[in-house]
C-alpha cells in the first residue's frame, strides 16, 4: 500500500500554471472587471480593473512611498497599492484578456523595480487548475463523514474537533449558510459555484494526508451549490457518522447558536419569509405567536419539522452510516463523545467506527 503524502503539494501546487504559491507575494492584482472579480478570484487578490482609458494611458504617480521615481511610472490607480510594497516585492498579475490587460499593470510595475509574474494562460488556465486539482484532492484523503439531520448541532462538534487539532472541512460554512445549516436565505451570502470551488480547493491543499479529514455534511443540500463529482464520490464510500438528537435539544441549540451570530427567531422568522420557499403566512403567524409568548424553543422545533425538516435531500451512501444517539448537545456531554472518538480513531485507524 503506497505511503501517503504528508504534503500535497506534489499532487497539486500552482507551480503547476507557473507561478509561486499565491500567499507568498506581496500584492496579487485581478485585472478582470469587477463582476468577474465578485464572482471568484484568487485568494488574497484585490480588483484593479483595467478600463478603456488605462490601455492606452498611464498617468505616473512618483510621490507615494515604496513608488520609485520611473518611467512611465506606476499608474494612479495603482499606487494605493503598491505603496506599502517594499522595494523589489514580488507581485503577480492576471486577467481574462490572453495577457493583455495584465500587461498594462505589469510593464509599470516592473520599470518601477518590483519583482512580477504574469499568469500563463489568465483566468481560464486558473479555472482548469482549480478543476484539476478539485479532481485529484479528494482522492488522495481519508475522509470520515459527519452527517446528521438539519440543525442537530454538528457546528458544535466541528468547534470540538477544530479545538483538538483535527482536520475540519466544514462544507455548510463554505457554502455560506448562517441562519439555517443546508437553507441559503436572502440574509445569507452565499458564494458563487466558481468562488465555493477556489474555497474548496484551498481548504483541501492545507490537510496532511497522513490525517484523517472530519467532513461536515448538510442533509439539505448546499443551495445551488454542487460538491465536484470526485469529492462526492468519495464522500459516498467514506466511513460516515449520522448523529440522532432529540427535538428539544436541537431547537434550544439552535436558539444559542442564532443569538451568537446575532441573529433571534424573530429575525429568522422574518428570512424564513423572505425566501424562494416562504411557509404559509398563517404558519408564520403562529411562529412568531409562540415567539413573541416566550416560547422560543417550541417555536424552532416547529420550524424544525414544518420546514427544514422537509427539504433534506436523498442520500446516497455506499457504506452505511453509523448511527449515533446524542441525548445532549451540552457542551461537557458533546465534548465527552468527541473525544472518545478521535481517541478510538486514533487507536483504529482505517477501521473506526463510533
Amino acid at each position: 500500500m503506497a505511503t501517503p503524502l504528508a504534503s500535497l503539494d506534489a499532487l497539486v501546487h500552482p507551480h503547476q500554471i507557473e507561478v509561486q504559491e499565491f500567499g507568498s507575494y506581496a500584492l496579487v492584482i485581478d485585472a478582470r472587471s469587477a463582476e468577474a472579480y465578485q464572482d471568484d478570484h484568487i485568494p488574497g487578490a484585490v480588483n484593479v480593473p483595467v478600463g478603456p482609458r488605462d490601455r492606452p494611458v498611464r498617468e505616473p504617480v512618483t510621490d507615494f512611498t515604496g513608488v520609485r521615481d520611473s518611467e512611465p511610472g506606476v499608474p494612479y490607480v495603482l499606487a494605493a497599492h503598491v505603496r506599502r510594497l517594499e522595494a523589489g516585492g514580488a507581485v503577480l498579475v492576471y486577467c481574462d484578456r490572453g495577457g493583455l490587460d495584465s500587461q498594462v499593470w505589469s510593464e509599470p510595475l516592473k520599470a518601477a523595480g518590483y519583482y512580477v509574474d504574469v499568469l500563463a494562460g489568465g483566468w481560464i488556465n486558473y479555472r482548469r487548475w482549480v478543476e484539476a486539482g478539485l479532481d485529484v484532492l479528494p482522492r488522495a484523503l481519508s475522509f470520515r463523514v459527519l452527517v446528521a439531520p438539519p440543525v442537530s448541532g454538528l457546528s458544535r462538534i466541528v468547534a470540538r474537533l477544530t479545538k483538538r487539532g483535527e482536520q475540519v472541512l466544514d462544507l455548510t460554512a463554505l457554502a455560506g449558510q448562517r441562519l439555517v445549516p443546508g437553507l441559503t436565505l436572502s440574509v445569507d451570502t452565499p458564494p458563487s459555484q466558481n468562488a465555493f470551488e477556489t474555497q474548496l480547493l484551498q481548504s483541501l491543499r492545507r490537510f496532511d494526508a497522513r490525517r484523517p479529514v472530519w467532513i461536515r455534511i448538510s442533509l439539505c443540500g448546499f443551495g445551488d451549490l454542487v460538491l465536484p463529482p470526485s469529492l462526492r464520490d468519495v464522500v459516498a464510500r467514506s466511513v460516515s457518522v449520522r448523529l440522532e438528537v432529540p427535538l428539544g435539544a436541537r431547537a434550544r441549540a439552535w436558539n444559542e447558536c442564532l443569538t451568537s451570530k446575532g441573529a433571534d427567531a424573530d429575525r429568522l422568522l422574518e428570512a424564513l419569509s423572505e425566501s424562494s420557499r416562504p411557509p404559509r403566512a398563517e404558519t408564520l403567524d403562529r411562529w412568531r405567536s409562540l415567539y413573541r409568548s416566550g416560547q422560543v424553543v417550541e417555536a424552532l422545533a416547529e420550524v424544525i419539522t414544518a420546514y427544514v425538516e422537509p427539504c433534506r435531500v436523498a442520500e446516497h451512501w455506499q457504506r452505511p452510516p453509523q448511527v449515533v444517539t446524542l441525548p445532549s448537545l451540552a457542551p461537557k456531554a458533546l465534548a465527552s463523545v468527541v473525544d472518545a472518538w478521535c481517541g478510538a480513531a486514533a487507536s483504529s485507524g482505517a477501521d473506526w467506527t463510533p
